[in-house]
């Protein structure tokens, strides 16, 4: 499988009355683009909004970030399993800009958890997305609508516009061209060379957060709590196969369309090792599972891909990072040495005080960082994706958006922290 990802850079995005990209400059028709997103029968209105770094701009209730990006020879397979026809992700040309982003606010959830993003000060050097423009899409449900229907609602109108905008994108030079290529069958079939052969496990959900005890659809369109594991090809992760959940904890849409694990085992692939897969997963809640699960994972790892070596994430924390590492022991006992990421869930101690198991076989866990760190953020003039008043997410006090300052987690800070590896900021531990 082969997929050619054409990239341009997008300097500032402009309203104009034609949705169109010229010299780097991304022209939007707001109105345009508010029929297409008003066409759900579920969105009553939708507010829209240009924002940019410096800007001394609070984006809350923030549930997800999106990469705009289209297919240019196949249509209508663009983010499958959620616009157009379903079929694999992963093959053929993307287009991809650079810069930009879609940000996705829902004020009218019930969540306990929703990101931010501050375009200014330290919040927005902390994030990925602080040196970004960004165009807000805050919609307001139609009376009546299901929460639930609602925020599929919301992730739809997030995907419509990234396609919206790559598409306008069509007649503008291409500044990067990216090839993602691994033919696994040819690739399995081979003896093996001097190089070592890796394999990455991504643990995609956690079903002890599903929301409502109802999981979120993310792979094609679909839930995966019960999800046995699943061996996928790396383009599929990269090109929209897989989606973020409804809400932002450390991990977004944006992220996942950017993969820093499969980028950098892409980057080495045939240079210090062979790549030879990805195998999906999902946390689990029953001991009989999870048994089953890192049993199945380590199989595919050692007996399918022929693995000998394998890079594991998880997301979340408690029994995700248990998961992991029954997976990563299972690997071990059948000869694959194992790299797990993992994070620390406290506000306070040190790295060694919230180990949550000790194995003598994983002797090698790279720490992607302390997601309940906390960070003090100063006053904004502007609050957009809801008002000063709407309430921040804090376990210890009462807080609004509009306060002289907040206190908040990173890992609602959206860009800041990266189950993946792909943090703009890192841990140090004196």
């Amino acid at each position: 499988m082969k997929l050619q990802l054409d990239s341009i850079d997008i300097k500032d995005m402009e309203i104009g009355s034609r949705t169109m990209a010229s010299d780097h400059m991304l022209y939007l028709d707001l109105r345009e683009l508010e029929e297409l997103l008003l066409k759900d029968d579920r969105i009553k209105s939708v507010e829209l909004n240009v924002v940019r770094p410096g800007d001394r701009v609070r984006i809350v209730n923030v549930v997800d970030v999106i990469q705009p990006r289209c297919k240019t020879d196949q249509r209508n397979e663009d983010f499958p399993g959620w616009l157009g026809k379903l079929a694999i992700a992963g093959r053929g040309r993307t287009r991809s800009l650079r810069g930009i982003t879609i940000v996705l606010s829902n004020r009218h959830s019930k969540r306990l958890y929703s990101g931010l993003i501050d375009m200014f000060g330290i919040g927005a050097e902390m994030s990925s997305y602080g040196g970004m423009r960004h165009l807000l899409i805050d919609p307001t449900p139609l009376e009546g609508t299901d929460e639930r229907d609602f925020e599929s609602a919301v992730k739809i109108a997030g995907l419509k516009t990234a396609v919206f905008l790559a598409r306008a994108a069509r007649e503008h030079p291409v500044d990067h061209t990216e090839f993602y290529e691994l033919d696994l069958p040819t690739l399995l079939a081979e003896e093996k060379s001097t190089l070592p052969r890796i394999a990455y496990y991504y643990q995609l959900h956690s079903p002890q957060h599903d929301y409502q005890g109802l999981p979120d659809p993310i792979f094609y369109g679909a839930p995966v709590p019960n999800l046995l594991p699943t061996l996928i090809h790396p383009n599929e992760v990269l090109d929209g196969g897989i989606v973020n959940s409804h809400t932002i904890r450390g991990m977004d849409t944006y992220t996942i369309q950017n993969h820093a694990v499969i980028k950098e085992l892409y980057e080495r692939h045939g240079k210090e090792l062979i790549f030879t897969g990805v195998v999906i997963g999902a946390a689990c809640l029953e001991p009989i599972q999870r048994q089953r699960m890192s049993i199945m994972a380590a199989n595919l790892v050692s007996h399918v891909l022929g693995a000998d070596g394998v890079i594991l994430t998880k997301v979340h924390g408690g029994m995700p990072h248990v998961d992991l590492g029954l997976v990563a022991e299972a690997c071990e006992d059948l000869g694959v040495k194992t790299t797990l990421f993992a994070q620390v869930w406290s506000s306070s101690g040190s790295l060694s005080d919230y180990v949550l198991f000790s194995s003598n076989s994983l002797d090698a866990i790279v720490s992607v960082g302390n997601n309940l760190e906390r960070v003090q953020l100063p006053q904004a003039n502007t609050i957009l994706g809801g008002t000063p008043e709407t309430r921040m997410y804090n376990p210890d006090r009462s807080q609004t958006a509009g306060d002289e300052a907040i206190e908040t987690e990173i890992f609602l800070l959206a860009g800041a922290f990266d189950y993946l590896g792909g943090s703009k900021i890192v841990a140090d531990e004196y």
